[in-house]
């Protein structure tokens, strides 16, 4: 009996050769895919922060300290005068940059046995990158320990340490927001949306499998109204999902969700980001044949798009190339426009980028599902 059993279950899937195949060649993909994103940190370092460096011209160790930062191979420096401080300050503010650095007027650096230095740096910084700060306050350090070095002969700047103070402003995350709850609030439940309606989407295979799907046709409901009135279910069903996601991290997690801007912000991108989720999923179960092929490709695509769009993992740790591809992935869309709402306070009309992004998957999701729900019809 064990044998007819072992056999039955074989022959089964040995019938299904799409199935078959997808079971040894998806997770070679999905291992391609990971391997790809972590395998150059064995030997890479962080990716070069973009920084805008104030200073006045005039300022003779200032000016030099803001060159000798500029050739640092770990930053991508911006010069400002002094007179555009507020509108550096508003770059960090939005996230155009990860870090600002105000060197004052009249900055010395403290030098051992002649004198203790004066001035201060500013180092404001976009803490959703928390490598960016101390990347750049140690850039500043070395960076001024040789310029001492070369300055002052007598001085060895292996026993300098700090020879300028330096003090480090949270440009964004004031008021205790936490950008680690955030982050995971809008990536594990993008994630877990796409899994949810890729699940419930395979109702179209059972319907086929029965002959419902066969009687409905007959019936002249059409294919068209059909798959629409599934997407609807399945974006109302997804939308449900993410705000059950929030609405806990915010009672359990103190995420910031009930204010009128972050609602609303909320309410606008998970409409969106429901609806490209449920004509995703519509792709996936017309194009699979049975539920298994359905369960083995969700699987290794979803958690494929969850990785390359930064869902899994934060983005600035990727490789560049990596990094750019992710940024075609209408689940990274989804993940910025949650970004500016609740860690950048930004207004609805700047999620415009973005939801027009969505919106437009949308449409290109359902056309390629209609489109590929034609030999349906035939049933």
């Amino acid at each position: 009996m064990i044998r007819t059993v072992f056999m039955i279950s074989l022959l089964s899937v040995l019938r299904d050769r799409v199935a078959l195949v997808l079971t040894f060649v998806l997770p070679l993909v999905f291992f391609s895919v990971f391997a790809a994103v972590f395998a150059p940190m064995d030997t890479a370092s962080t990716h070069a922060v973009q920084t805008i460096v104030v200073a006045d011209v005039g300022e003779t160790f200032a000016s030099h300290l803001a060159d000798r930062m500029a050739a640092q191979p770990g930053l991508v420096v911006e010069r400002r005068e002094t007179e555009a401080r507020a509108s550096a300050l508003a770059e960090v503010h939005v996230g155009h940059v990860g870090v600002v650095l105000i060197l004052p007027s009249g900055l010395e650096p403290a030098v051992p046995g002649k004198s203790p230095g004066n001035g201060e740096v500013e180092l404001h910084a976009d803490r959703s990158n928390p490598l960016a700060a101390e990347l750049v306050r140690g850039l500043v350090q070395s960076s001024a320990a040789e310029l001492l070095a070369e300055t002052y002969f007598g001085a060895d700047p292996g026993e300098v340490r700090e020879p300028l103070p330096v003090l480090v402003i949270d440009a964004v995350g004031a008021g205790g927001k936490r950008p680690s709850i955030s982050f995971f609030a809008a990536g594990l439940g993008v994630m877990f949306l796409m899994f949810a309606v890729t699940g419930r989407s395979a109702i179209l295979l059972e319907e086929r499998e029965s002959g419902v799907l066969g009687r409905l046709m007959a019936a002249r409901v059409g294919m068209t109204r059909l798959l629409l009135g599934r997407w609807l279910f399945l974006a109302v069903l997804g939308a449900t999902q993410v705000l059950v996601m929030f609405v806990w991290a915010a009672l359990a997690f103190g995420l910031d969700l009930f204010t009128p801007r972050h609602l609303a912000g909320f309410a606008v991108t998970t409409i969106a980001v429901a609806a490209a989720a449920a004509a995703f999923g519509l792709i996936l179960s017309v194009a699979c044949r049975t539920r298994t092929q359905l369960n083995g490709v969700a699987v290794v695509v979803i958690l494929t798009l969850s990785v390359l769009g930064g869902n899994m993992f934060p983005s600035f740790l990727m490789p560049e190339g990596i990094r750019e591809l992710g940024r075609w992935t209408f689940n990274s869309w989804a993940l910025e426009a949650y970004r500016k709402v609740f860690w950048y306070d930004r207004p609805l009309h700047e999620l415009l980028p973005q939801i027009a992004a969505l919106l437009a998957a949308t449409l290109v999701f359902l056309f390629l599902a209609r489109w590929i729900a034609r030999r349906w019809e035939r049933v």
